[in-house]
């Protein structure tokens, strides 16, 4: 009798043979290696724009702190602009994120949650002042908010529930009232790093988010509900 025993993958003709699981994997272990390289890339781009300044920086200092070649890093960022930008969007998807798992479990109104989300923003920039100060000066943080940064998905997340709530005016339009405060943020984000952070970014995001919110003519400052956000 003859049994046929197999061991370990198949093979045609001397070639291992592999399945869609196999591929898949395969797939998997290599974006994870390039995701981990990008990171890796973007964290020493960071440390030494803080460090050295932005000017200063070149991508062979950023290859050799992140161990990798020179080309891998201009495989990853084709411009020395690209990693302040994909730094500016980590922020904005680390709010997203934030925001998708305060959303369940909140019973705030729309102003509050937008509070919440221009205190998150505010304290990224306290803690990473250095570097935004950095950035601000040297005009790459403005070029890279207009390179792409759109407004936050978390902050028209907050405005749509407002409207269906009816908590905000339901004739305007959502994406236009997200990226008035969005422009608020920019705008108060650079004067306050102008300023050398000498107030709180909180309180001066707060101020504007509350005098939006109610209007600035009399009318609006009367009918205001706004008491205790700022």
């Amino acid at each position: 009798m003859y049994i046929q025993v197999s061991i370990g993958p198949k093979y045609t003709h001397g070639v291992r043979s592999t399945t869609p699981q196999d591929a898949g994997e395969a797939q998997d272990r290599r974006e994870r290696r390039r995701n981990a390289t990008r990171e890796r890339l973007l964290t020493a781009a960071l440390e030494l724009f803080a460090a050295q300044g932005y000017a200063a920086t070149t991508y062979e200092h950023i290859a050799e702190r992140a161990d990798v070649g020179r080309q891998t890093a201009f495989n990853h960022f084709r411009r020395k602009e690209d990693f302040v930008t994909a730094w500016v969007q980590g922020r904005h998807e680390r709010l997203d994120r934030q925001a998708a798992a305060d959303a369940s479990a909140t019973g705030k109104s729309a102003v509050e949650a937008l509070a919440d989300e221009l205190r998150a923003l505010a304290e990224l920039n306290e803690r990473d002042y250095a570097l935004a100060k950095e950035l601000h000066d040297g005009g790459v943080l403005h070029a890279a908010f207009g390179l792409g940064a759109a407004t936050p998905h978390a902050i028209l997340a907050v405005v749509t529930r407002g409207q269906q709530r009816g908590e905000i005016r339901g004739d305007l339009d959502p994406g236009t009232l997200a990226d008035m405060v969005f422009d608020g943020y920019v705008t108060a984000l650079s004067r306050w790093l102008s300023g050398d952070g000498a107030y709180s970014l909180t309180e001066a995001l707060l101020t504007r988010l509350a005098v939006l919110a109610e209007g600035f003519t009399a009318c609006g400052a009367a009918n205001s509900r706004l008491s205790g956000v700022s």
